[in-house]
């Protein structure tokens, strides 16, 4: 599933929309315990507007996280497809539709006992049809070509307990301490899936796509142990597992300069291809090259190339992953932030055997806490 694929499906996922709708909700609240408190299995006429219209917007913040970040794509491994297993529970609830309540049971009874989380939480899931139109060599629809795209998206969302504070208490007309008790079903899904996937403008159902609202900490049971695929890692494990490979080849090198560069060459080639279908990927000839590029030896280049070849075993990073938008420095109760352009203010100097940071202040305005700091 690709950009593409993504932003046409993104682009329907509206109430109004007449080529995306949403046919059948499920939803179920679990509480810390496991427990499964209430269910409600809803046809799409059923819901009255008002509370479609909030669904609709929860459950559309499933598809827009970043491919890659938010939005992971993920192969299920051929056991899975096995009687019971997670693509075997997807598929037949998708074949059965949401209202069958048997194989609902199933796979809600496979969430609640599989996945980690530590607070209550509500799951949603629609059962969706999206109407494909193929287009012709002009991009314009043939509303006599059509094939109908059938999805489960499913959201998961924490719920949080509220009895502090004070509140109006209209029928006493005072401010008093509230005393009810009230559980909020946030409207923002912390994790999430899409299945099958939307590639090339149709269903792979040996995909299914993972969604996470922190994609520096995603919730690892929901793809192992819920959706029965390999976990990979994750945006900020494959910045983190970068640096460690320019820290292990490169070492005493890795300078300012170096550091600079290959965050700039880096994320000039992830902007050169962001509207690519596939988005860019980091290659460890491209490591290599970005390197040499830099002023890093030829030695410690090529000790790059195969440290990270072997680090990411082909499976390559995104470059997007990879790149920082402004570069910090931080030293024993120092830490000076510089934006992307101009790091070429900053230098590193020794002096008198003294090692020393020294800013560039080309305009002879600073400012310290907001104040304009006098230089002598």
């Amino acid at each position: 599933m690709n950009k593409k694929d993504l932003a046409e499906l993104k682009k329907h996922f509206l109430p109004a929309d007449d080529l995306l709708v949403v046919r059948r909700v499920f939803t179920t609240f679990i509480d810390s315990e496991k427990n499964r408190k209430c269910t409600s299995n809803r046809s799409f006429a059923e819901i009255p507007d008002e509370e479609m219209s909030v669904l609709y917007a929860t459950l559309a913040k499933v598809l827009k996280g970043t491919l890659g970040k938010g939005l992971i794509e993920y192969e299920f491994p051929n056991e899975v497809y096995e009687e019971d297993q997670p693509q075997n529970l997807l598929w037949e609830m998708l074949e059965k539709g949401l209202d069958d309540e048997e194989q609902v049971e199933k796979f809600v009874a496979h969430i609640t006992e599989k996945m980690v989380y530590t607070l209550p939480y509500a799951l949603f899931v629609a059962q969706c049809t999206y109407t494909v139109f193929e287009k012709n060599k002009f991009g314009e629809k043939n509303k006599f070509d059509s094939r109908d795209f059938h999805f489960l998206v499913g959201g998961v969302c924490p719920v949080e307990s509220r009895v502090d504070g004070l509140i109006y208490d209209e029928s006493e007309n005072n401010i008093v301490r509230k005393t009810t008790f009230d559980r909020i079903v946030a409207d923002a899904p912390t994790d999430g899936f899409l299945f099958p996937t939307f590639t090339g403008r149709g269903a792979d159902v040996n995909h299914v796509m993972y969604y996470t609202k922190k994609p520096k900490d995603p919730n690892v049971s929901v793809v192992e142990d819920v959706l029965g695929c390999h976990f990979t890692l994750s945006a900020q494990e494959e910045k983190e597992t970068f640096r460690a490979v320019l820290d292990k080849a490169v070492g005493e090198e890795l300078n300012l300069g170096v550091i600079a560069s290959v965050n700039e060459k880096i994320a000039d080639y992830a902007q050169t291809f962001k509207d690519d279908p596939e988005p860019p990927v980091v290659s460890d000839i491209f490591v290599r090259d970005v390197l040499l590029d830099s002023g890093v030896s030829q030695e410690k280049a090529e000790a790059a190339q195969e440290i990270y070849k072997e680090a990411t075993d082909g499976n390559y990073f995104m470059a997007s992953n990879l790149t920082d938008s402004r570069t910090t420095l931080s030293a024993s109760g120092v830490t000076v932030s510089i934006s992307g352009d101009a790091t070429d203010k900053i230098t590193t100097r020794e002096i008198d055997g003294r090692r020393f940071l020294m800013i560039s202040l080309d305009d002879p305005e600073v400012t310290v806490n907001g104040y304009a700091m006098k230089i002598q």
